[in-house]
This record gives C-alpha cells, structure tokens and sequence, in this order.
C-alpha cells in the first residue's frame, strides 16, 4: 500500500497513471472511459490503494458531473427539446416497462427470490447518464437527433428513478408519506423549480449576463456557479445533479454566449470528469466476481442485446 500526507502528491500520482494507461488505451484503440475505471481500480482498494482523499476526489467527479449536463443542455435549444420531448418520452417509458419486465423474468430464474428480482430488473432499466452523454460527446454525436432523442430518454430515466425511489421507500415502509402524497410532493417541487428558472431566465439573466459578459473570465465564473448550483437545488429537492445540471444548460441556450461558454467549458469538464469515472473504479468491489460471474454475464448479455 501507498501512502501520502499530501493530497497534491496523491492526485498528481493519480494523474500521471490516468496518463499512462490513457495512452496504451488510445494505442489500443479502447475508449478512455474503460481506461479511467481500471485505473481507479489500480488506485483503489483492490490494488495499490492509493486513494486516501476520497472526498477529494467525488468533489472533482461531481463538478465534472455537473459541467457535464451543463454543457450538454448548453447545445440544445428549448425548440430543440418541444421537438423530440413526445419521442422521449415515449421511447423512454416504453424501454422502461420492457427492460424491467424481462429483467425481472431473467432474474427469478436465475434463482433469485421476488424482492431481489424486483430490484434487479429496476436497476436493468436504468442507463448511466454520464457514462452514455461522455460518450455521445466523445463521437460528436450529441447533436444527432438520435443522441438528442437518447438524451431525453436518460432525462425521463432519471425523473423515474425518483418516482421508482418514492414507490419503494412506501412499499419497505421506509417513507413516512403514502406514495401519492410524495408524488404530489415531488410534481409541486420540480414545477417550483422549473417556474423559478423559467422567471429568472426571463428577467434577470438577459442583464446580468451583459454586463458580466464585458470579462470573459466573469462570465465563465458565473456559468460555472450557474451549473453547480442548479445542480446542488436539483439534488436538495430530490431529483439528480444531473438533471439540475442539465436544467441549468438549457436556460442559457437560447442565449447568445452559448457557443463560447461551451467551447472553454469542454476541457475543465473533461479534466474534471477523469475522477469521476476513477472514483467508478475505485468502489468497484472485485472480491465477489467469482461467485457472481455467471448471473452478471448472463444479466449484461440481456442488457446488450
């Protein structure tokens, strides 16, 4: 095991490996993703455990979560979204029910008991969000109709998760509410939320943002407190830092400091989001693959397919 009393030495060690094994991946042609999370794996518990400074660390992956979205909804004008809003939302609730059925179908034979089956199939439905817009961007086809429609779809996903969340915590009797009065809860709260984005959108960024936009290096700084704090009320009010994140891009869309934001915003959110994919790896827990090797197999193949 390694150790380090200086978190600086740490993260600089963490990135000369990120570099190291990027490179051999790009010879081998594989996408950086994979190399991110097997470094974190190296750097984890389960090799050399060089990570001492966790929290260092999800601090940088959440910034780079939420200048991820950010960037995303930067690109996508409001009309964009009305366009391919029915399709996704189609398309998002449809994957949803069949995924989970058949996952669910998989599982219980697999030998798995209701509840564990129940579980499963949910977690089947469910896309990673960073993972598959990090990609759609690394193939320059986010702005594709088929990526715009893609991200709808993770959008609805992750609305569900919080409706699936609220079902579960009545269902285990985890929740103090029924499920219809946390519905209610959670509709009145995003619609809160949407209103008062909408109102600021309208009447008071037009004018902060020209005269912040006389600095360039103003109008970065608030585009990136803009970012993370949508992204830190989405997460207070129940929904994910993505789509707080991915809310707060949106409302800037329409604007004309879009292009510019997004162009200087790319390289810090792929800087940032190398500790998020590295912290993916270091939680991966490999102690248990060998008992659980023939149903994830079996699971991924569905996934896949």
């Amino acid at each position: 095991m390694l150790s380090f009393s200086n978190v600086f030495y740490e993260i600089a060690l963490i990135m000369a490996i990120a570099t190291v094994v990027g490179g051999l991946a790009l010879r081998l042609r594989q996408p950086l993703i994979m190399a991110f999370i097997v470094v974190g794996i190296v750097v984890g518990p389960a090799g050399i455990n060089l990570v001492e400074s966790s929290e260092q660390v999800e601090l940088f992956a959440e910034l780079g979560i939420a200048l991820l979205l950010f960037v995303v909804g930067l690109k996508l004008d409001p009309h964009e979204i009305q366009a391919v809003g029915p399709v996704a939302i189609t398309t998002g609730i449809g994957q949803i029910i069949i995924t989970g059925g058949l996952g669910y179908l998989i599982a219980l034979a697999l030998g798995l008991n209701v509840t564990s089956a129940f579980y499963i199939g949910i977690a089947l439905t469910f896309s990673s969000t960073i993972i598959t817009v990090k990609l759609f961007s690394d193939q320059r086809e986010i702005d594709a109709l088929h990526g715009r429609i893609a991200l709808g779809v993770l959008i609805v996903q992750d609305i569900v998760v919080v409706l699936v969340m609220i079902a579960l915590s009545a269902f285990t009797g985890n929740h103090q509410q029924g499920f219809g009065e946390a519905l209610l809860m959670v509709l009145f709260k995003g619609s809160c939320f949407l209103i008062c984005v909408v109102l600021i959108t309208r009447y008071l960024l037009p004018n902060l943002l020209h005269t912040l936009a006389r600095s360039t290096e103003l109008l970065l700084i608030f585009a990136i407190s803009w970012a993370v704090a949508l992204a830190s009320v989405g997460d207070a009010l129940g929904f994910s830092q993505e789509v707080g994140a991915f809310v707060a891009g949106v409302a800037l869309a329409s604007t004309p400091y879009r292009t510019d934001l997004g162009a200087r915003l790319v390289s810090l959110r792929d800087f940032l989001l190398l500790f998020f994919f590295i912290n993916l790896g270091v939680h991966i827990d490999i102690t248990h693959f060998a008992s659980q090797l023939f149903p994830a197999l079996v699971l991924s193949m569905f996934v896949l397919l």
